[in-house]
């Protein structure tokens, strides 16, 4: 029997605590989108935390709406109802503001495609005062806002709590678009996309970057404080892949700097929440869930990540993090969260041999992996997630090899202490393909052939699937090249976007009817002297010092074993 869409949204909102309803009349109106489904949107503390923000503001609301349910998408492509919000069931269109908060960027289709099922022109050249402002924030939109630059009006550099303030006060007092932008670029943090012109060479290399507005380079705006509420579950509800857990961002940044992660080197400074914020707010989530979740790209490195745990614990929350880094791994931590009920882990080993990992730098070896997983298996945990990688760069047939070697003594570690116990968990390794990130050392590194990473993906599936315990889950190859497209790309793929979007052609497609092509912008070395499509956004990350990792990475690619542990 069909549920129809007004019944469904009803069903979610009467599934929700903490929701906010306000009436509309003489306030500032914004509909914040997240590009994906509810059952995932709902479960990013960033959409959540600007959610809140922009309803505490006595002359703002704020209401949600995401990607519809397959069983809508139809109707809407077929323009028989208008994109509504959840709250009010108001159309998006009919908003000053339509926002986004984008974390991933195959989302960015969604994107365009939630635009124009709301009735709104895919692009801001074809946009003008008679519609809303269109403006996205998000990790995607200070890593390689490109790809996305011909949809959006405005874009939010850096991190919410940093440009929220300011960005509102210029909605709130702006006389048109025009002094909107001379606003938002005054206060800085804002990219105007439309301001900034670009000229390629016949190669298709950038030639030269123009920006309208002075300045070419927009300067991301980070957050130092870290006495603010930290961003959290503030609207909870059953249906997300979290399902009730009450999620909390802990810290931001990692210290270890690892050469391909993206979150390393564009959350600086790293800064620990206060404990006190987080207990706070865990103490009015309390009443409605006994399961919580600790946000962070390095959980563990919280100064006071121990006290933390154990406060919640006494509580009654089974505590569960994202994951840990090696390095944080000591009973004191890990007791605390087994005797809350957490008896599953996720750690990063990234690669299977010290090699390849000193030349990530990840600088841990095979060796304190078994030493820090025995521990954690005598301290009462009973399945490991892995995660490991594919293709990275300078990897050899060896390293994939050591990734089932290293798998199997794992097991063997578990084997030793689930005989005592009585019984046995499981390994999960989860094992992705390497995608080249901005504003990273292997920012100018190739992504591997999908024939080699293929090879490589079949190889473990075969050799993993044939121990006992260990249920190996491999990304695909296939599926992640337009992750990688996006990451790396620039604004000539619009037309491939929309294509994409509107459902009228697949990647190779779209790419081959716009003379495009994917070996280009995935397959291939980047040359240092190289105008990057990403390069006018300033994360703080000097350039000299990613070249420099960079370079260093080649040297440690001739490291012996021997030699790194």
């Amino acid at each position: 029997m069909n549920n129809p869409p007004r019944d469904r949204t009803r069903d979610l909102l009467q599934g929700e605590i903490g929701t906010v309803y306000k009436p509309h009349a003489g306030r500032l109106r914004v509909a914040l989108g997240y590009p994906n489904t509810y059952y995932i949107g709902m479960s990013n503390v960033g959409f959540q935390a600007v959610y809140r923000f922009w309803n505490d503001e006595p002359d703002v609301v704020c209401e949600r709406f995401f990607l519809p349910d397959r069983a809508d998408r139809d109707e809407l492509r077929r323009g028989g109802a208008p994109l509504l919000t959840l709250e009010s069931g108001t159309p998006v269109r009919d908003f000053d503001v339509v926002a986004f908060s984008i974390t991933f960027e195959p989302d960015e289709l969604n994107l365009i495609a939630l635009l124009e099922w709301a009735g709104i022109p895919a692009l801001a050249s074809e946009r003008d005062e008679r519609h809303p402002l269109v403006l996205a924030g998000g990790p995607v939109t200070f890593l390689n806002p490109e790809p996305l630059a011909p949809f959006l009006d405005v874009m939010a550099v850096g991190e919410a709590e940093a440009l929220l303030p300011a960005l509102t006060d210029a909605l709130r007092t702006a006389t048109s678009r025009a002094d909107l932008f001379r606003r938002l670029l005054t206060a800085g943090g804002f990219y105007i996309p439309g301001h900034l012109d670009i000229e390629y060479r016949s190669d298709g290399t950038i030639a030269e970057k123009r920006s309208r507005a002075g300045d070419s380079i927009v300067r991301a705006k980070m957050g130092k404080r870290a006495d603010l509420p930290p961003p959290a579950t503030y609207v909870l509800t059953s249906a997300t892949e979290m399902s009730k857990k009450f999620l909390v961002e802990v810290s931001r940044g990692c210290p270890t700097l690892c050469r391909f992660c993206w979150a390393g080197y564009n959350y600086l400074p790293k800064r620990s929440f206060e404990i006190e914020k987080i207990l706070e707010s865990a103490r009015a989530a309390r009443a409605h869930t006994s399961q919580i979740g600790l946000v962070s790209t390095a959980v563990g490195a919280h100064r006071e990540i121990v006290p933390l745990v154990q406060s919640l614990k006494e509580m009654g929350f089974r505590v569960s993090v994202s994951s840990l880094r090696f390095e944080d791994l000591r009973p004191e931590l890990v007791d605390p969260l087994v005797e809350s009920g957490e008896k599953t882990l996720a750690v990063a080993p990234e690669a299977g041999t010290d090699r390849l990992r000193f030349a990530i730098h990840k600088r841990i070896p095979n060796r304190e992996i078994l030493e820090k997983v025995d521990m954690l298996f005598d301290r009462g945990v009973e399945n490991l997630k892995l995660y490991l990688m594919v293709g990275l760069p300078g990897e050899r047939d060896e390293d994939v090899a050591g990734i089932v070697s290293l798998v199997e003594q794992i097991r063997e570690v578990m084997l030793d202490h689930g005989r005592r116990r009585g019984r046995l968990g499981r390994i999960i390794p989860s094992i992705n393909p390497f995608i080249p990130k901005p504003a990273t050392p292997f920012q100018w590194c190739p992504m591997a052939s999908q024939v080699e990473l293929n090879r490589k993906m079949r190889f473990l599936q075969k050799a993993l699937g044939r121990v006992p315990n260990v249920e190996v889950r491999c990304k695909s190859p296939r599926q992640e090249r337009l992750q990688a497209l996006l990451s790396l790309g620039d604004r000539r793929l619009a037309p491939v976007m929309l294509l994409m979007a509107r459902g009228e052609a697949d990647l190779n497609q779209a790419l081959a009817r716009n003379g495009l092509s994917l070996d280009f912008y995935v397959h291939r070395s980047r040359r240092l002297e190289e105008i990057l499509p990403w390069g006018h956004i300033d994360n703080g990350m000097k350039r000299e010092l990613l070249e420099t990792e960079y370079q260093k990475a080649q040297l440690d690619h001739s490291m012996t074993t021997s030699a790194t542990a």
